[in-house]
């Protein structure tokens, strides 16, 4: 090999330097520190931590904590994926035509995402509170008011508001995108074929948006597992660990109980399980392209 082609290469790799430099530092070397810490027990005081093998993966499985938190976890994401995809898709159809009003709505959709998930978190918590404007507004429509957060059923419905409230409105935004996108001519051409509103929506409109619906679901579906901010600011996992998630558990049990060995074994688990999802969504996607090159051959 010439100096010429050593010089181009060694230009081209320096471009990925920056980028893999801080792959190893704040990826590789963490991923290893906690596979090194799963198969460990102790603490960050210790100053030596002691071998225990898989007893920190088995305990996972077995802890009452972590099993209701993986099933809190699932409730989440089985309620609060559909619900914010129909509204994100609801209101995408409302806006996805470009009018003073769909832009009074944009302005008010964005807010959301403006703010932290702590102020949410302090937002949502007062108007949910016992004397707040929603069991005011219950009261006035002759209701009875409801104790948000001291209820099992009811804390849950909280931590979902709060959670749709704060990130389902950015898949507005990824709907309305996709559906300005679309060719005006197969929307024309269903109109003059007689289609109403309906029928546009769910023959035309839905199928060609296809790919953004799977591209928001998984990711939807991989923030519900990782929801811990509004746990943790709304209700501390209460009331009697009704809505605990896993990544709520994680933080408790390495920084509260100071079983870290224990924590870094159940975040990797989690780690599966979210590579499980994020490989079904691929899955489900690669079929879809396969099944159309078939139809198309």
């Amino acid at each position: 090999m010439d100096k010429r082609k050593i010089r181009d290469y060694a230009v081209s790799y320096s471009f990925l330097l920056p980028f893999a430099v801080f792959f190893i530092v704040f990826t590789l070397i963490p991923i290893g520190y906690v596979f090194y810490l799963s198969v460990h027990d102790g603490n960050f005081l210790q100053a030596k931590f002691d071998w225990v093998g898989m007893k920190n993966f088995k305990d996972v499985f077995v802890t009452p904590d972590f099993q209701n938190a993986f099933k809190n976890t699932f409730v989440y994401m089985l309620i609060e994926v559909p619900v914010s995809q129909f509204f994100g898709i609801f209101f995408a159809l409302l806006i996805r035509k470009k009018t003073r009003f769909s832009h009074a709505c944009e302005i008010i959709f964005f807010l959301p995402m403006l703010i932290s998930m702590v102020v949410a978190s302090v937002l949502i918590s007062y108007i949910i509170s016992n004397n707040g404007p929603l069991n005011l507004l219950f009261q006035f429509l002759g209701l009875q008011p409801v104790s948000w957060l001291n209820g099992k059923f009811s804390a849950k419905i909280a931590v979902m508001i709060l959670e749709l409230w704060k990130g389902g409105t950015f898949f507005i935004f990824v709907y309305m995108s996709a559906m300005r996108s679309l060719p005006a001519d197969c929307l024309e051409s269903a109109r003059i074929d007689g289609a109403n509103a309906v029928q546009e929506t769910v023959h035309v409109i839905l199928p060609l948006i296809r790919n953004a619906i799977i591209l928001c679901v998984t990711m939807n579906t991989i923030w519900q597992f990782q929801i811990f901010e509004s746990v943790y600011m709304l209700t501390n996992g209460g009331p009697l660990g009704a809505t605990q998630t896993v990544i709520y558990e994680i933080y408790q049990y390495s920084f509260k109980y100071y079983r870290v060995g224990f924590g870094a074994a159940a975040s990797l688990v989690f780690l599966l399980v979210i590579l499980l999802i994020y490989g079904l969504e691929n899955l489900l996607l690669r079929e879809r392209k396969t099944g159309k090159r078939r139809a198309g051959a």
